[in-house]
């Protein structure tokens, strides 16, 4: 709906000189159009800002003031060594609930139509049973299931973070496609057997410790032949590039205390230790700058 200045300060209790010059800067960089002294936006840009919608950005929007306070203090973190703003499990399950649910929404939102890429480029059979280990919100578990006929798929996560992944997927409609097992991937061992198991954006939170575990629990949970698919971001082996895969290991470095982005070809030694055979590494594509490694059960 359009609005004017003044109408939009009152509603968010603001300056109106203030949102005046927010509003005008929002324009000049083509986010909102203004016609005389109305604001009005974009058609193409509302499923962004509308909670629950396809496309819905809102929560990755609320995750990036606390982005801001994490690059404002980087200095201070790489002299210490220590993330200071944490977004590890463990951090905000200390904290207050309402953050556990910001933070999962924003992965949710901003994992949506990666989630549909990586359905595209490593289709599952019909009838497959597929364990989403710390998958969030479930949204690629939700994916792989709109997807594929009669699959079952098993999201595997803490109890707060499968609380929130149910409201999720029950308010856009996914709810039915989804059965929850809580656990703690670190510690508990995985539900299976199952024929694939997903590991998405786990290993850049995660030390090379923890990540061949992980690896080996996958295994254990697999049948021999099955499927198992990481994602994420990746760099490549002299982790300077890409440029983007760099700077994004450095904000898991802000944000978790083993946080990183591993090179593809070091995670693909690791699935050889623990007895996986690798059958492609591609990356997703424009817009998205994480890779797929696709990888089975040997025997």
């Amino acid at each position: 709906m359009p609005q004017i200045a003044g109408d939009v300060a009152r509603r968010c209790d603001a300056d109106p000189r203030g949102m005046e010059r927010l509003l005008n800067a929002l324009v000049g960089l083509g986010l909102l159009h203004k016609h005389g002294a109305t604001y009005v936006l974009p058609r193409e840009l509302a499923p962004f800002v509308v909670p629950g919608v396809d496309g819905d950005a809102t929560g990755m929007l609320d995750l990036s003031s606390d982005l801001y306070q994490s690059w404002r203090d980087l200095a201070r973190g790489v002299k210490e060594g220590v993330p200071l703003h944490r977004v590890s499990s463990d951090a905000l399950l200390s904290g207050d609930p309402a953050n556990v649910r910001s933070y999962i929404r924003a992965v949710h939102t901003n994992s949506r139509q990666a989630a549909r890429r990586v359905v595209e480029m490593a289709p599952l059979l019909p009838g497959t049973t597929l364990l989403d280990v710390a998958g969030g919100s479930g949204i690629f578990a939700a994916e792989y299931a709109r997807a594929t006929p009669d699959l079952k798929a098993i999201l595997f996560d803490l109890a707060p973070t499968i609380e929130t992944a149910h409201e999720i997927l029950t308010s856009e409609g996914l709810e039915d496609r989804v059965t929850y097992r809580t656990g703690d991937y670190r510690s508990d061992p995985f539900p299976g057997p199952v024929d694939a198991v997903l590991l998405s954006n786990l290993f850049q939170t995660e030390s090379e410790e923890n990540g061949k575990l992980i690896l080996s629990k996958a295994r254990e949970a697999l049948r021999p032949g099955g499927t198992l698919l990481v994602h994420g971001v990746m760099t490549d082996p002299d982790e300077t590039k890409p440029s983007d895969a760099a700077m994004f290991s450095l904000v898991m470095y802000v944000l978790f205390d083993q946080g990183r982005a591993w090179p593809a070809e070091t995670l693909s030694s690791w699935l050889a230790q623990e007895g996986f055979g690798v059958r492609f590494t591609r990356p997703l594509g424009p817009p998205f700058r994480s890779k797929l490694i696709l990888a089975t059960r040997l025997e």
